[in-house]
C-alpha cells in the first residue's frame, strides 16, 4: 500500500473528473474541458478544500492515439497557475503568473512515451512542448479573477471561457483520430479499490505510466513493490478477483461493502472486466525515461 496509495488515489481521481456524471466539475469525457461558471462556496465537495477566490479550468487528456495541445489566453490576473500530473501524482507547474507566464497567449502540446506516431518534435504554431509521465492525464488552471473588481472579473471569466481544446490533427485542419477502444477498470474511492479490484486498476496504471527507476528512488521501490504481486509494466491485464478474505460472501467482505456504503459521499461499484481481455498499450515500451 506505500508504494501504491498515490497511483491508486490519482487513478479515481482522474478518472472522477473525466467521466463522472455525478461530479459537477468533470469534463464529460476524455480530451473534455470542465469551464467554471463562477468562483465556489462552502457547499462545494467535488473539490477537497477549494479556493473561493479562485476559478478552476480543468482539461482531461487521453494521449494513447495523439498529442492534445492546449491554449491558453492572456490572463489580467497576478494569480493564474497550470498544474498538471497523471496517475503518478508527479505534479509539475509548467506555467504561473509569478514566473512571467500568462502575459500573452501560450499554446502548450502535450503527449507521452506511447502516444502514437510522435515523438516529441516540435510543431510549428505551438509555443512549448511537454512529455507527460503518464497516457491518462490532468491538467488544473487556477486563475484569481480578481472579483473585486467588476471588469477585470468579466475579463478574466471571458478569458477562462477562451481555452481551447484540440488534438494535433484539430489543429493541422484534420479531423481528430478516433481512439482505440478503453477498458478501463472501475474507479470508485480509494477504499474499494484497493478491496476489489486493486491488481486490475495497478496493472492498467503500470501499463499506461512511464518509469524512470534509474532516476526516481519511488519509481524503483513501486515497480519492486508491485512485481511481488504480479504487476508489471506491459503485461496483460488482470482480472478483478477479490482475495480469498473477501470473497463475497465472507462476513469481512460483507461488512466492508456495508462501511463502504453508508461512507457520505462514496459509491461501490461493481469491477468491469475487459471484453478484449488486454489493456496493453500496443506502442512504445513503457520503461522509457522522461
Amino acid at each position: 500500500m506505500r508504494r501504491s496509495y498515490q497511483y491508486v488515489a490519482l487513478f479515481n481521481t482522474i478518472n472522477n473528473f473525466a467521466v463522472n456524471p455525478q461530479n459537477p466539475f468533470a469534463a464529460g469525457g476524455w480530451n473534455r474541458t470542465h469551464y467554471p461558471t463562477g468562483l465556489m462556496n462552502a457547499s462545494v465537495r467535488a473539490l477537497p478544500r477549494p479556493n473561493n477566490d479562485t476559478l478552476y479550468v480543468l482539461s482531461l487528456l487521453d494521449l494513447r492515439k495523439e498529442p492534445v495541445i492546449i491554449h491558453y489566453p492572456a490572463f489580467g490576473s497576478k494569480y493564474v497557475s497550470l498544474e498538471t500530473t497523471a496517475f503518478d501524482h508527479y505534479c509539475e507547474i509548467p506555467l504561473a503568473a509569478s514566473k512571467g507566464d500568462f502575459k500573452k497567449p501560450t499554446s502548450i502540446l502535450y503527449y507521452s512515451a506511447r502516444t502514437e506516431g510522435y515523438s516529441g518534435e516540435p510543431v510549428e504554431g505551438v509555443d512549448r512542448v511537454m512529455e507527460m509521465s503518464g497516457d491518462f492525464a490532468i491538467t488544473f488552471l487556477r486563475v484569481m479573477p480578481e472579483a473585486n473588481d467588476l471588469e477585470k472579473f468579466k475579463a478574466n471569466m471571458a478569458a477562462v471561457n477562451a481555452v481551447k481544446l484540440q488534438t494535433l490533427s484539430e489543429f493541422q485542419g484534420k479531423p481528430a483520430k478516433a481512439p482505440d477502444p478503453l477498458a478501463m477498470p472501475a474507479y470508485s474511492n480509494d477504499q474499494n479499490v484497493f478491496a476489489s479490484n486493486f491488481q486490475e486498476a495497478m496493472q492498467f496504471v503500470f501499463n499506461h505510466t512511464t518509469f524512470d527507476p534509474e532516476k526516481y528512488e519511488m519509481d524503483r521501490e513501486a515497480l519492486a513493490a508491485l512485481k511481488a504481486v504480479g504487476v508489471e509494466p506491459g503485461r496483460c491485464s488482470i482480472k478483478a478477483t477479490p482475495p480469498r478474505s473477501m470473497a463475497s460472501g465472507s462476513p469481512r467482505w460483507q461488512r466492508r461493502l456495508r462501511q463502504n456504503r453508508t461512507q457520505p459521499g462514496t459509491t461501490h461499484r461493481k469491477p468491469r472486466h475487459s471484453s478484449s481481455g488486454c489493456s496493453c498499450p500496443r506502442a512504445k515500451s513503457t520503461l522509457i525515461p522522461w
